[in-house]
């Protein structure tokens, strides 16, 4: 089981100036089906640097997260 934090969008320098919320994270899960984590917020979206509020499981999901920029494992 792990915890995850929302670290926010890497820059891509040259395709877009600037992103909105981010308000759905969707990981998918071992079984095939897909995790669909909605923000506290819709308006504001998950706020960077904070848990996203969600304890994972599966090994699959773990290791998508692990691998995203996105995302920082809270230990």
């Amino acid at each position: 089981m792990a915890r995850f934090k929302y670290m926010g969008e890497p820059p891509r320098p040259g395709t877009v100036k600037a992103y909105g919320p981010c308000k759905t994270i969707k990981i998918p899960k071992k079984n095939g089906t897909v995790e669909v984590i909605d923000a506290p917020n819709q308006e504001t979206g998950f706020p960077i640097g904070e848990d996203i509020g969600v304890d994972i499981e599966d090994e699959r999901s773990l290791r998508v997260l692990r691998g995203d920029v996105r995302f920082q494992e809270i230990v």
